[in-house]
């Protein structure tokens, strides 16, 4: 890139910064500011990105955070066909428990009864 484009570049993105930082101290939503400032709001959001990634590049890697980084765990369920007479929908068979969840029953409750049954298990 010749120094001509270079320097074009730089001074647009130096225009974008302090048209993002207008917008962002008027308090309105970024739609409306645009519309009043006659700036299109997907041209708005381009440069706003590109700049975002330039502030990012400047910060070096070991402050960059960390994602968290849980393993999957899976475990495998062996389906059986339920004895005659039980009325549930679904038995979950566990080392230390047995739940037998009947057809109606609210999410909710199934909801709380696996909260419970992993700090149980």
């Amino acid at each position: 890139m010749d120094k001509v484009t270079a320097v074009r570049k730089r001074l647009s993105l130096e225009r974008w910064k302090s048209i993002i930082t207008e917008c962002h101290s008027s308090g309105s939503p970024v739609s409306r500011w645009c519309k009043e400032n006659g700036i299109c709001e997907q041209t708005y959001y381009r440069f706003l990105k590109k700049i975002r990634e330039l502030e990012l590049d400047k910060i070096p890697d070991s402050l960059m955070p960390v994602p968290d980084e849980k393993p999957v765990g899976f475990k495998k369920l062996e389906v059986q066909i339920p004895a005659s007479g039980t009325q549930a929908a679904v038995i979950i068979r566990l080392n230390n428990a047995i739940i037998e969840v009947n057809e109606g029953t609210s999410q909710q409750t199934i909801q709380e009864v696996l909260l419970a049954l992993q700090s149980v298990c």
